[in-house]
């Protein structure tokens, strides 16, 4: 046998091996034939949709389930957006229902004047009403002032404090007098020493940690809370 012979032989018999794989893995009938031949067994699942009663591997079931259709009524918001996208640029489509009427008053007259910092409410001119309304909102100056005083033995931290503390007082004053007469240059100067104060507060956080001082720490983490609330 020649050396050509051999090698038709040896693609013969590859193609026949691969053609005997293919039928065994897609054809079910040589599937379950040479799985009987072989002795191997596979389990068979039911197919959906059969009537027969089967062997589940949970059981055979007892009671057949019959689903209840409901029907319900379309979305009129999705409704709304297929029809936008379906709509032409620039096409109005008429919408069901009666035709928008006029609200009375709606519209109707000049528009007011708006706000500015000219015209900031000044509390003497409001009615008792008002006044209270605008004590609930703003905090009390008396209710800000009542707070402990702490003093340190360190000297450099001790005299900070009494920096923060001159600091507050002059804020406090300015405050009581923008709650009596508000007006754009007292908030703009409240404004102005409220930041200088929480500056001045940072450094004595700072100094106090350095020096290991709770007395100052205590002080500018008091004062900073009554700082944060005013409010120009």
């Amino acid at each position: 046998m020649t050396s050509k012979n051999k090698e038709i032989l040896w693609y013969i018999a590859g193609a026949t091996i691969v053609v005997l794989v293919a039928l065994y893995l897609f054809v079910p009938p040589v599937h379950s034939w040479v799985n009987s031949v072989i002795g191997r067994e596979e389990k068979s699942f039911p197919k959906p949709n059969s009537g027969d009663d089967v062997e589940y591997e949970y059981g055979t079931p007892v009671e057949d389930i019959e689903g209840e259709r409901i029907d319900v009524p379309r979305d009129s918001l999705l409704d709304s957006l297929l029809m936008a996208d379906t709509t032409l640029v620039g096409v109005v489509r008429p919408v069901d229902g009666p035709a928008p009427a006029h609200v009375e008053g709606f519209g109707e007259g000049p528009l007011p004047p708006a706000p500015s910092e000219d015209n900031l409410p000044n509390k003497n001119e409001l009615s008792p009403e008002e006044q209270a309304q605008l004590e609930n909102i703003a905090p009390s100056v008396e209710d800000i002032l009542d707070i402990e005083r702490h003093s340190s033995s360190n000297p450099a931290v001790n005299k900070k404090i009494a920096e923060c503390r001159l600091a507050f007082d002059k804020l406090i004053s300015a405050y009581r007098e923008y709650q009596t007469e508000p007006s754009p240059k007292l908030k703009t100067e409240g404004a102005k020493q409220k930041e200088a104060l929480l500056k001045s507060l940072t450094q004595l956080m700072k100094l106090s940690q350095t020096k290991n001082d709770d007395a100052g720490m205590e002080e500018a983490a008091d004062l900073r809370r009554e700082v944060n609330k005013v409010e120009f």
